[in-house]
């Protein structure tokens, strides 16, 4: 017997609804806490994982800047040349004492986070561990517990220990680096020790009582808020960590400082390879209130169910109508497309709740537009930033080459160099375009080589095989010279002779140059060889511009060759015949064949 056809409908919708809130009401008493534990411990770790980003960014930004201080200490000419000295004792003396007031102690005053100064050097005049900047015996660095990891790199961040000081022992972190002379040779190790109660407060400044670890790359600990995990569990945390930003629950063991064995775990950092800060949360904080919210829930539910039981036959066609269609309609929703029109004959909350939806999807369409806006101007940003990071470095190595001309020729040739550099610089400069054509970027090369040749003589040969209908086609500025530079610097180092042939050609999908030379060819571990901290910028810039600029399948490729020795860069970029697109101010380019 089917009860639609044989009793009335207010009876069997009313009972067989109150059926089923009964059969509801088990069910949310059953697995209420379990939906709720596992909500609390999403929107708690949500919201850790943004606190622990923005730390993260902060962190990072500290770091960075005494890796960088770090970095111009070490090549600073008087303590290079302090390190270096030999003589009598009072000119070793007055020469530490300029460093001391002029340069280092000025630095550290003028600085929040670091605290002291320690240079391991041969045969220092006066050794005190309590000073600020202290001066010790290079011999006994190898003495240290962090030595072993400073010997295996040139320079490595180690954990929390303490330092002397005037006013006692203090708690620190590290940032280890060799001083190396221009010759190559390790003179020296710089360390500058940072304060830990500095970054501490950074870790603890949203007065978070929960535990929280800054690890390196490689998943040391560094330092810690509250409670430090012994390194088994920090073992057992890092296997459940996948990728940059993430959550788990996890039962670790309740052994060293940890009392408890459930935990939520929330990580961040901020690339592949970066610090990592870790959150751990005693799992029983979380769930505190699941048991009694489930019961509330319930009951509420329950209670309010009952009440629109007499109400729900009349009412629930007509509540569920506009429902209907606000849900089609949001279903259908697409901020580039005008949609179906909304309802406007409801006056009462469902005339405000279109209403409300209406200005909604303006709103987003509004921030769909910005957020397009924001990303091209970033976009832009990011290319000009990247094109700023390659003339210093050529600078360098061209004064280099001004440093040994004047060294070993006369003015003629110095002042031949010079022209060759304004034809350089003013092409790099090129009116603030991020884009010049072929021709103008194979005459940047040409200076380049001719400015080589004075060094090498005619040694140096190069021969450039372009097309005159490729020529006036646009290209991104600076990206053939720091492979050319590649060759010359590296690939015929320890050589008297080279040559190079670029060679360009086009194709459907865009235009290719060649690279090529005859030098000794690209290193098998090139790939995963640790770059020097100080140099490597021109290629990888070229790669990251053409990548910003074009995407896939656009790009560039290093390689040895195979019909002869020395190696090949392969540049491939789509054809481009304005630099600027009139309207917009972006690059004009066709992307049908962007990946």
């Amino acid at each position: 017997m089917n009860p639609f056809r044989t009793f009335r409908i207010d009876y069997v919708f009313f009972f067989s609804f109150a059926g089923f809130v009964a059969v509801l009401i088990t069910i949310m008493m059953i697995v209420s806490y379990r939906f709720s534990a596992a909500e609390q411990a999403d929107s708690t770790s949500m919201y850790q994982q943004a606190v622990l980003q923005q730390l993260n960014k902060q962190l990072t930004d500290h770091m960075s800047a005494v890796e960088q201080t770090s970095l111009a200490v070490s090549i600073n000419s008087p303590l290079v040349n302090y390190v270096t000295m030999n003589g009598d004792y009072y000119a070793r003396k007055t020469a530490r004492d300029e460093l001391n007031r002029d340069y280092l102690a000025p630095m550290l005053n003028s600085s929040r986070s670091m605290f002291s100064f320690q240079i391991y050097m041969n045969d220092p005049l006066q050794v005190d561990p309590n000073a600020n900047i202290q001066y010790l015996p290079l011999a006994s660095a190898s003495r240290e517990s962090w030595y072993p990891a400073v010997d295996k790199s040139d320079f490595v961040w180690i954990g929390q220990r303490e330092v002397g000081s005037p006013q006692g022992k203090q708690q620190v972190i590290s940032f280890i680096r060799k001083i190396t002379t221009l010759d190559g040779v390790n003179r020296g190790i710089l360390i500058i020790n940072v304060r830990v109660k500095f970054l501490q407060q950074i870790l603890t400044e949203d007065n978070s009582s929960a535990s929280r670890l800054l690890l390196d790359s490689g998943g040391r600990m560094i330092m810690h808020t509250r409670i430090a995990p012994p390194p088994g569990e920090i073992n057992a945390i890092l296997e459940r960590v996948d990728g940059d930003t993430g959550h788990a629950h996890q039962v670790l063991a309740a052994a060293g400082s940890l009392p408890e064995k459930s935990m939520l775990t929330v990580w961040s950092r901020t690339s592949p390879g970066s610090w990592m800060l870790v959150e751990l949360t005693p799992w029983k904080d979380i769930t505190s209130g699941s048991v009694r919210l489930a019961w509330t829930m319930a009951v509420v539910g329950a209670a309010a169910i009952m009440l629109s039981l007499f109400f729900t036959l009349f009412l629930s066609r007509n509540f569920t109508r506009p429902i209907r269609k606000l849900v089609q309609l949001m279903q259908a929703f697409n901020p580039e497309k005008r949609g179906q029109p909304l309802p406007t004959e409801y006056r009462n909350e469902f005339g405000s709740l279109f209403s409300g939806y209406r200005k909604l999807t303006e709103r987003i369409e509004t921030l769909y537009q910005s957020l397009e806006q924001q990303y091209k101007a970033q976009r832009e940003a990011e290319i000009k930033a990247l094109q700023a990071m390659i003339n210093p470095h050529f600078l360098y190595n061209t004064l280099d080459q001004l440093n040994w001309m004047a060294l070993e020729a006369g003015q003629e040739k110095i002042s031949q160099v010079l022209e060759l550099m304004g034809q350089m610089f003013r092409i790099g400069l090129s009116g603030g375009e991020s884009m010049i054509t072929v021709q103008e970027e194979l005459l940047h090369v040409d200076c380049f080589l001719k400015i080589q040749q004075f060094k090498w003589g005619e040694e140096l040969e190069w021969h450039i095989d372009c097309p005159e209908e490729l020529r006036h086609l646009m290209i991104p500025k600076l990206t053939l010279q720091p492979f050319v530079e590649n060759a010359v610097m590296h690939g015929f180092h320890g050589r008297r002779q080279g040559r190079i042939h670029l060679i360009c050609m086009e194709e459907d999908r865009g235009i290719r140059i060649w690279i090529r030379d005859d030098g000794i060819g690209l290193r098998e571990d090139w790939k995963t060889r640790k770059r020097h901290p100080t140099g490597g910028y021109g290629i990888r810039n070229v790669k990251e511009r053409i990548q910003v600029y074009f995407g896939p399948p656009f790009g560039v490729s290093l390689r040895n060759r195979t019909d002869a020795p020395g190696s090949e860069a392969e540049i491939y970029w789509p054809k481009v015949n304005q630099p600027r697109d009139q309207e917009g101010g972006g690059i004009h380019v066709d992307h049908r064949y962007r990946g």
